[in-house]
């Protein structure tokens, strides 16, 4: 048990240096001028907060782990492990809504059809050959935003956050049962912040391309 919550922990820390660049990326590298200009400002501003609460989850949901592996010696504080995942589900819902605001708001304003045109005609296999990504996740990004459906892809990252929060949930209600998840559903857990983190990871690295 104690060699598998480990590699867990070693997972989790790379998500975790997944995450801080997928913070820098979004916050950096502008990727909301699909929408006019005062729209684009207030997207880009929620984005940066919807990306900062995701950061912060993560390393919430590595501290619990942590009080997974140093319960090999005293037992799982699930006070303690509780607390974590509490936090960790509360960052994740609200980077939901903040998501939930930029899809309504960007819905309302409508794009700027040139740099649509511009994500229409970029060639997302040979970026991701050229940059040593995943041509799966980078499939799943081309197939929204190569067809300039930029709110499309926003609403898929929704669905991302919001299968993450009920994974969070999952494990929360376990933990009040005074139990501790199965390693299954902790992987599951790490699976879909890496896949939620690389998702908006490849878009931002587009937009910031284009």
């Amino acid at each position: 048990m104690k060699k598998r919550v480990v590699k867990l922990i070693l997972v989790l820390a790379l998500v975790g240096i997944s995450i801080v660049y997928l913070n820098a990326v979004m916050v950096g590298n502008d990727p909301i001028t699909p929408f006019p200009a005062k729209t684009s400002v207030q997207i880009g501003d929620m984005i940066t907060e919807s990306a900062s609460e995701l950061l912060q989850s993560a390393s919430e949901a590595f501290m619990f782990l942590n009080e997974v592996e140093i319960a090999g010696k005293n037992g799982l504080n699930v006070g303690a492990a509780l607390q974590r995942v509490d936090m960790a589900a509360a960052r994740v819902e609200q980077a939901l809504i903040l998501f939930k605001d930029i899809i309504a708001v960007g819905s309302e304003a409508g794009y700027e059809k040139n740099r649509i045109g511009r994500l229409m005609d970029f060639s997302y296999d040979q970026f991701a050959m050229d940059n040593g990504l995943s041509k799966e996740t980078m499939g799943e990004v081309a197939a929204f935003l190569g067809r300039g459906n930029v709110l499309g892809f926003y609403r898929r990252h929704a669905r991302n956050l919001k299968a993450l929060l009920d994974t969070l949930n999952r494990v929360k209600a376990d933990l009040m049962a005074g139990r501790l998840s199965e390693n299954q559903v902790l992987w599951s857990l790490l699976q879909q912040y890496n896949r939620t983190m690389m998702f908006g990871n490849y878009a931002s690295m587009v937009f910031y391309k284009i």
